[in-house]
């Protein structure tokens, strides 16, 4: 793969990432006077160098590969020269922090005696009653750190370089890599499904 020679972010709208805290955001933006059914071919320019802060090699490959069975899905094949269109993609993410507050109630009633007289007698009743509470909250702040991430995918004409299509998606890092093999290939479709070319029947 060739190492990425291109401005790659260049738009930033914002990048990708694969976990289930939150729903996947998807922002996607074009060049309206690209023609992009007449583009079939294209070639990988590499994953920017920030990349490798949050994928190791498998993820990265597991996203090359989700990306050409999305690419196949509408016309694209992979080509080792003259590619209509070169496919960069980078990753990025924030350590974000998220604060909940929990607040407990701990507290006693009233205690009391009253109505209490001696019977048989013309004596007054007497009694005594009465009443004491009290209570106490208690509020503990807890803090969650997670990492949400990006995955940015740009499409540019070999020509003259011009940034024609990017898409990207934004979502909170998983750090179980099981689960990110099975979900990289979802978040990439749903990415994909703003390319401006349906899928093929």
């Amino acid at each position: 793969m060739k190492k990425l020679a291109l401005n790659v972010g260049a738009l930033a709208l914002a990048i990708f990432s694969l976990s289930s805290c939150s729903s996947t955001r998807v922002i996607s933006d074009k060049d309206a006077t690209v023609d992009f059914s007449k583009l079939k071919t294209f070639q990988y320019v590499g994953w920017s160098d920030n990349s490798d802060q949050l994928l190791n090699r498998f993820d990265k490959e597991r996203i090359e590969q989700a990306f050409l069975d999305e690419g196949t899905k509408r016309g694209l094949r992979k080509a080792d020269a003259d590619p209509d269109i070169l496919v960069a993609l980078f990753v990025a993410g924030e350590v974000r922090t998220q604060k909940t507050a929990n607040t407990t109630t701990m507290g006693m009633g009233g205690m009391g005696m009253g109505g209490m007289g001696m019977g048989g007698m013309r004596h007054p009743g007497w009694g005594w009653g009465g009443g004491m509470g009290m209570a106490q909250s208690h509020t503990v702040i807890n803090e969650t750190r997670y990492v949400e991430g990006t995955l940015m995918i740009e499409i540019f004409d070999p020509k003259n370089q011009k940034l024609i299509w990017q898409g990207l998606g934004k979502r909170t890092v998983s750090e179980d890599p099981q689960r990110r093999a099975k979900d990289i290939p979802r978040k990439v479709g749903m990415i994909m499904s703003k390319y401006p070319v349906k899928k093929l029947k």
